[in-house]
Formats: C-alpha cells, sequence, structure tokens
C-alpha cells in the first residue's frame, strides 16, 4: 500500500504579483512627479534661503560690536530670471551670493513685481536692527505661494498672513 504524500509548493500567485507590479507603477508615477516639477520647490527652497541668510545677517550684525560697518543682504533678479542672494559686510571675507532658480515663478518684495536686473538691499546695523526701519514682505509666487516677513526689528519670518 502506497501513501501519497501531498506536496505543498511556496511561492506568489500569479495576482499577487500583478499587484504588486501595479501598485510598484502607481507609486513610481506619483514619485516621479515629485523629480519633474521643479518649479513647485524653487519657491519654498527660495523662501528658507532668504530667512536664512537674514538670521545670518541679523547674527553678523550682533556680533560686531564696536566695529561700525553695517551687514546688507542684496536680492535680486539676474539675466536669467534666477534669484540671488547675497550677503555682505565691508572689512571682511564674505560668502559668494546663492542662486536659486525661478523655475518660471515670481518674487515680488513689498507688492512690487522684481524682473531681469531688480534688486533691493536691506541693511542690519550693530543692533541687528533694519535701517532704515520699515516692515517687508517677500512673496514667492507660483504653483504654490510663500511669503517671508521681515521686521524692521530685523527678524525675518515665513507667514500664512499679510506682514504687520
Amino acid at each position: 500500500m502506497q501513501t501519497t504524500a501531498r506536496i505543498r509548493q511556496k511561492g506568489f500567485t500569479l495576482i499577487e504579483l500583478v499587484m504588486v507590479i501595479v501598485l510598484i507603477g502607481l507609486l513610481s508615477f506619483g514619485g516621479i512627479s515629485l523629480f519633474t516639477s521643479q518649479s513647485a520647490y524653487s519657491g519654498f527652497v527660495a523662501k528658507d534661503l532668504l530667512i536664512s541668510q537674514s538670521l545670518l545677517a541679523q547674527q553678523i550684525a550682533l556680533g560686531s560690536s564696536g566695529i561700525a560697518n553695517p551687514v546688507s543682504l542684496t536680492v535680486s533678479v539676474d539675466g536669467n530670471d534666477n534669484w540671488v542672494f547675497n550677503l555682505q559686510k565691508s572689512g571682511v571675507t564674505n560668502p559668494g551670493p546663492v542662486t536659486v532658480e525661478s523655475s518660471g515663478n515670481t518674487l515680488s518684495v513689498d507688492g512690487v513685481a522684481f524682473s531681469s536686473g531688480s534688486s533691493q538691499t536691506f541693511t542690519w546695523t550693530n543692533g541687528a536692527e533694519l535701517t532704515p526701519a520699515s516692515d517687508h514682505e517677500f512673496r514667492f509666487s507660483g504653483q504654490n505661494s510663500f511669503r517671508v516677513c521681515l521686521s524692521a526689528q530685523g527678524y525675518a519670518y515665513e507667514s500664512t498672513a499679510a506682514c504687520p
């Protein structure tokens, strides 16, 4: 008498394999769109860069007690419509300008749209306050919109509402 032992095979069914392939396809389609649309992120990067450059200018100004040279940050648009942030302090070695591709987005400062060749300089005193003392609003607009407020006290911060 011979008994037949049931052999159990291990593996995936065809339905399981097809579902995994479909899910990978959907996830990769969503992931690729993150890398193909640079315009969605250029405003975000420029916003963060403006805040960090302003904070650095304020820190340099505070650390320069006894030195009368002010710290300035020039925000401009170059001939390729890229945003350029240039931090300067006379009498010291300055870092080079930092450029962010605008990718078709726009920049406006205090409601005035920047175009190629536009620039504006903001200056911090040794007390880390802006001179002249006035508030400013930067708006990076495109697929997404970002607002940065620069207060007369020298602070830069992101805001979803209008700057004071």
